[in-house]
């Protein structure tokens, strides 16, 4: 006995499947988590989709710079990744079409160490040295308004610094850092301690010699996303069996079916392929932006440990004024 299996009819069912797969898709980007959809509609083959933004985090960057030199050395440690990274915010900033920048702001500090008026001019010599690096490869200041700072930093700077380290003498580093000296006299004074400067001058000040740069977003902006409408590619039609059935020998067992040729085959392997980097690159995003949000939290700790230790030291300088005065009075009774 023979049993005769129709191909045409299975095949007409696989297309009919794979087509109501690719109707699911959408057609149109979900808008990011911090947009509201304002209104949707229709321009010809555009969908035309308005948002309000809501709010935007600053994007922030910290680039180091060799002691006394104002000139970028982008190999220098923890460089290579900040400038990798901004890298890759500029390029995601022109795909972005929902992305506003309001504001760029560039900051350049001086270490404590040596003299004042020197480190001013370093300071700013450094920002202006960022300032032309960004504006030579993403023409920063024609795109943005883009402000300069600089900032030569004091010993009561680094205190946050060396109260979370475990330098030889810390307590001693941070009594001379509160006390009352010049800061010509608390360097001199720091230098006769020669393992807890060599800390200070191999660990804490070359975290200080730096530019910082942050990108500031606007919030509350409505902006229009214009969409092209995908027009649904053409129906493959099914293959015409060279015979009207397929034999199949009884002593076979399950069935026998058409299987997609090898210029089909190929095509779903490139498409799985081309899915797979973009899984990979958007994994790498996201790792990228994890990183700078985790950086710019230690960087936002060690700013408020700083303001903190400001407040305590002028406090405690009211506080022995105060009883100063005090202590006068008394001796004039």
């Amino acid at each position: 006995m023979k049993t005769f299996t129709s191909t045409f009819a299975l095949s007409l069912a696989l297309c009919a499947a794979a087509g109501a797969t690719a109707q699911t898709r959408s057609a149109v980007p979900a808008p990011a988590a911090d947009t509201v959809l304002l209104s949707e509609t229709t321009d010809g083959d555009y969908i035309v989709r308005r948002f309000i933004v809501q709010s935007r985090d600053d994007a922030d960057y910290s680039i180091r710079y060799q002691i006394n030199l104002a000139t970028l050395n982008t190999g220098l440690n923890g460089n290579p990744q900040e400038l990798d990274g901004l890298n890759a915010f500029v390029d995601d900033l022109v795909k972005d079409t929902l992305r506003r920048v309001c504001a760029v702001t560039i900051t350049g500090y001086a270490s404590p160490d040596g003299p004042l008026k020197f480190n001013e001019a370093l300071a700013a010599k450094r920002a202006s040295d960022f300032k032309a690096y960004v504006d030579r490869k993403y023409d920063f200041s024609n795109k943005y308004k883009v402000t300069v700072h600089s900032v030569a930093e004091n010993w009561e700077a680094c205190r946050a610094l060396v109260a979370q380290s475990s330098m030889p003498d810390r307590q001693s580093v941070l009594n001379i850092i509160d006390g009352k000296q010049s800061p010509c006299q608390k360097e001199a004074a720091l230098k006769k301690m020669p393992a807890a400067w060599n800390c200070l001058k191999n660990n804490v000040l070359p975290k200080m010699r730096r530019v910082e740069l942050t990108i500031g977003y606007g919030a509350g902006n409505i902006v229009e996303q214009r969409t092209m409408i995908p027009r649904p590619a053409p129906q493959p039609q099914p293959a015409q069996p060279a015979e009207p059935y397929v034999v199949v020998d009884e002593q076979v067992n399950g069935l026998i079916v058409e299987m997609p040729g090898e210029h089909e085959y190929g095509k779903e392997m490139r498409e799985e392929s081309r899915e797979m980097k973009k899984e990979a690159k958007a994994a790498e995003r996201r790792a990228r932006k994890e990183a700078r949000e985790a950086q710019k939290i230690v960087r936002q700790q060690e700013r408020t440990a700083q303001k903190i230790a400001r407040k305590e030291a002028k406090a405690a300088k009211k506080a022995e004024k105060a009883a100063r005065k005090t202590y006068e009075e008394l001796e004039k009774m």
